[in-house]
């Protein structure tokens, strides 16, 4: 194979072979099969180098490949970036893939022996495959797999999810959708809905979360998954959060009417915005302009967005707390957050990923992680929500041991349109 072709650390194709390989299975598959398609990216394992010394991570990477390439001899496996690989099959079944992302899940979850010391490390996985092999490009096919990665990356560590759209991540779409989210702002296309946070204490709905969805007048529902991070990569990230806060600003009004005075709002503050020089002034003018003071207002930040340089973040975290609004870790138990950073960083709430939460009633070790953390949040005087509440037996182990937290999930509220989630608050 030419050397151009290969990747000089793990030596396996790169993403050149890649597309040729896809091109080639896409034109010959039978009409029984299908191509998958298993995009994997592992966490940032750069941190090692500070324990282990230069370079320890790329001895831990070709560790990890190896470990891998052995799950599949009929697979192409190729890297494409970092800590990006790509497995290609042929299979009959979804849920083939399935069992096949599992299986690399499973070995993450064993640990990496490294200088005598055992090492976890982290994945999300994205599945695709064809449908409608006609209509499918090579390009098409990997995009609809990373995007499948970043959602599950999103809902936590070892996750798997399968693409779901197929019709967004040709190279047109996307440039169609970059040049119509101005546009989708303005239009109210992008519109609003709430996820409520029940308090097992009071048996209330105390809050809810406010998050965006896109119904595009031609392509339909597009995920956040998709169109956050390209509202963060042509600048419409800032107005998008505009928006945001004043659709906050009315639903506190509506709240109010009904004699809600104390319920809580929670916003996601991406950290691009965060840092924006101008975003303290910014949100101090629209609170004036839109009575946002003395709201129960808060500030979600991404765990894993906590940057390596502390200072001028935990500086601009105090400015927010001195306008009086309040601020959440999000997705906790997901990065790398030490104790440190929680004991200074001025925030009010951690909100446990649901990864902690999943099937806590069947493991006992998961049981005692999420109980660690609730007992560290407690320690430090933090407010919990435990995120990703789905199920009647997860739900009951969390009401008997720890009848104090707020909860957020499908089992109490799926997220809803403002007037259907003011009906809810009223039944």
């Amino acid at each position: 194979m030419n050397k151009s072709h290969v990747d000089a650390l793990t030596g396996l194709p790169t993403y050149g072979v890649l597309r040729s390989h896809l091109e080639t299975l896409l034109n010959t598959v039978s009409p029984s099969e299908m191509v998958g398609i298993l995009f994997i990216e592992f966490e940032d394992i750069s941190h090692f180098n500070d324990a282990f010394g230069y370079n320890a991570d790329k001895s831990i990477l070709l560790d990890l490949v190896e470990h891998i390439r052995t799950l599949f001899s009929d697979a192409l496996f190729a890297r494409i970036g970092t800590y990006s690989f790509v497995v290609v099959k042929e299979t009959s079944t979804t849920e083939e893939l399935i069992s096949l992302s599992q299986n690399i899940i499973n070995l993450l979850r064993e640990p990496l022996s490294f200088q005598k010391n055992l090492l976890y490390v982290s994945a999300a996985i994205g599945i695709a495959h064809t449908e409608n092999r006609e209509e499918v490009s090579p390009l098409l096919l990997v995009k609809q797999a990373e995007y499948a990665m970043r959602e599950a990356k999103q809902q936590g560590i070892n996750r798997i999810v399968v693409s779901r759209h197929k019709e967004l991540l040709s190279t047109q779409d996307e440039l169609r959708l970059l040049k119509d989210l101005p546009y989708a702002i303005e239009r109210e296309e992008i519109y609003f809905v709430y996820q409520g946070q029940f308090n097992y204490g009071t048996s209330t709905f105390v809050g809810a979360e406010i998050l965006a969805r896109w119904e595009h007048p031609d392509l339909g529902m597009i995920p956040p998954s998709v169109f956050i991070p390209l509202a963060e990569k042509n600048g419409m990230i800032t107005p998008l959060m505009t928006r945001t806060l004043i659709e906050a600003a009315s639903m506190f009004e509506k709240l109010e009417l009904r004699g809600k005075h104390t319920f809580s709002l929670s916003i996601n503050l991406p950290f691009q915005v965060l840092m924006e020089e101008s975003f303290v002034d910014t949100l101090g003018f629209l609170s004036d302009a839109y009575n946002l003071a003395g709201r129960h207002l808060t500030f979600e930040i991404m765990e894993d967005t906590i940057p390596d340089h502390l200072e001028s973040f935990s500086s601009r975290l105090t400015e927010i707390k001195s306008l009086g609004f309040k601020l959440a870790v999000d997705d906790y138990g997901t990065g790398h957050t030490s104790l440190t950073y929680l004991q200074y960083f001025p925030v009010d709430y951690i909100k446990i990923d649901r990864s902690f939460i999943t099937g806590i009633q069947k493991e006992h070790k998961r049981f005692m992680l999420f109980k660690s953390i609730v007992d560290m949040a407690d320690a430090l005087e933090l407010e919990v929500i435990a995120e990703g509440v789905e199920t009647e037996e997860e739900n009951e182990i969390l009401l008997y041991y720890f009848d104090h937290l707020t909860v957020q999930g499908f089992l109490y509220s799926r997220p809803s349109k403002a007037e259907n989630f003011l009906s809810l608050l009223s039944s």
